[in-house]
C-alpha cells in the first residue's frame, strides 16, 4: 500500500498577471491573494510515497544554483529545507531509491542536485531520476520563451550521473503509481496518479498550479499552448468529478487537497483539505 508523505521544499514568488494570464486582477485577487506590488506567494509542496522498500519523491525543489538578483526576483524562501523534511518523517536522502519529475523547469527539478565549490553533486545519491522522454527531448527545441525554465548543466549531470531514466509511454511506473502526459504548458508534462487508501490522488504539478485554477479558462500564461491546456483540463477535470479523484497541489501557498464536482457551467471547487 502507498503511503503519501507531504514534504516541503521552499517558497517561492510570481507576478499575479502571469500566474492568471488574462483573467483580470479583480476576478483572481477574490480567490488568491497578492501583495502591494501584485506578487503572489506560492509554495513547492513534494510529496514522498513510500511502499516496502522503496521510497518515491515527487519533485525536488530549485536548488542552490542562484545568483542573489535572481532568488530576490522570484522571491526564494527556505529553499534548502528538503532534507530537512524528510528528516522530520524520519528519512534521509540517502534513502530516495526514485525521484519523480513531472517536467524539468528550474522549480521542479533543480533541486535534486546541490552546488558545492563550483561543482555539482546529487543530493539523492542512490535514488533513479525520471522524467518524460517526451519532456527530455522538448529541452532542446524550446522556444526562447521557455528556454529559460532549463539548465542544461543540470539536466545533463542528472542524465549522466543520476540515472536519468525517461518514461515512455503513459501507464504504471510503479505498483499503484501510474504516470499520464499532458502538454499545454510543456510537452510531456508527467503527471502522477497514485493509490491510496483506497482513493486516487493525483499530483497537479503546473497542470492545474492552484484551487483557483480549476476554472476552465483560468490558465497561467506560463502555459506554451493555452488551447491545449484548456482542452486537457476540460476533459481531466470532468473525469476527477466522476471518480471522485483528489488534487495535490505542489504550488498553492494556502491549499494542499481539494476536490471538484461538475456542474452545468462546469468544473466546481468542491471541497479544499490537508492530509
Amino acid at each position: 500500500m502507498n503511503k503519501l508523505i507531504p514534504l516541503h521544499a521552499g517558497h517561492f514568488s510570481c507576478d499575479g498577471g502571469a500566474l492568471f494570464s488574462v483573467i483580470p486582477k479583480p476576478l483572481w485577487s477574490r480567490v488568491y491573494p497578492a501583495d502591494e506590488n501584485n506578487v503572489t506567494r506560492l509554495t513547492m509542496r513534494c510529496l514522498l510515497v513510500k511502499q516496502g522498500d522503496r521510497n518515491i519523491l515527487i519533485e525536488a525543489g530549485v536548488g542552490n544554483h542562484y545568483p542573489e538578483k535572481v532568488k530576490q526576483n522570484n522571491g526564494h524562501e527556505q529553499t534548502d529545507v528538503l532534507p530537512q523534511s524528510l528528516q522530520e518523517h524520519g528519512f534521509s536522502v540517502e534513502d530516495i531509491t526514485d525521484v519523480v519529475f513531472t517536467h524539468l523547469h528550474w522549480d521542479h527539478c533543480n533541486g535534486a542536485v546541490l552546488e558545492e565549490n563550483g561543482h555539482l553533486k546529487l543530493l539523492f545519491p542512490n535514488a533513479t531520476h525520471w522524467c518524460s522522454q517526451r519532456q527530455w527531448e522538448h529541452v532542446p527545441e524550446a522556444s526562447v520563451r521557455e528556454q529559460a525554465a532549463f539548465y542544461p548543466e543540470i539536466l545533463n549531470f542528472l542524465k549522466t550521473e543520476g540515472n536519468l531514466q525517461l518514461v515512455e509511454q503513459e501507464g504504471e511506473l510503479f505498483p499503484g503509481f501510474g504516470v499520464r502526459f499532458f502538454d499545454g504548458h510543456t510537452p510531456g508534462q508527467m503527471i502522477p496518479f497514485i493509490e491510496s487508501d483506497g482513493k486516487t490522488y493525483v499530483y497537479m504539478s503546473d497542470f492545474i498550479p492552484t484551487k483557483a485554477h480549476i476554472p476552465l479558462v483560468w490558465l497561467a500564461s506560463y502555459d506554451l499552448y493555452p488551447v491545449t491546456a484548456m482542452e486537457e483540463k476540460a476533459s481531466f477535470l470532468k473525469e476527477v468529478a466522476d471518480n471522485d479523484y483528489i488534487l495535490f497541489f505542489e504550488h498553492d501557498f494556502y491549499t494542499e487537497c481539494a476536490t471538484v464536482e461538475w456542474t452545468s457551467k462546469g468544473p466546481k471547487l468542491k471541497e479544499t483539505f490537508s492530509f
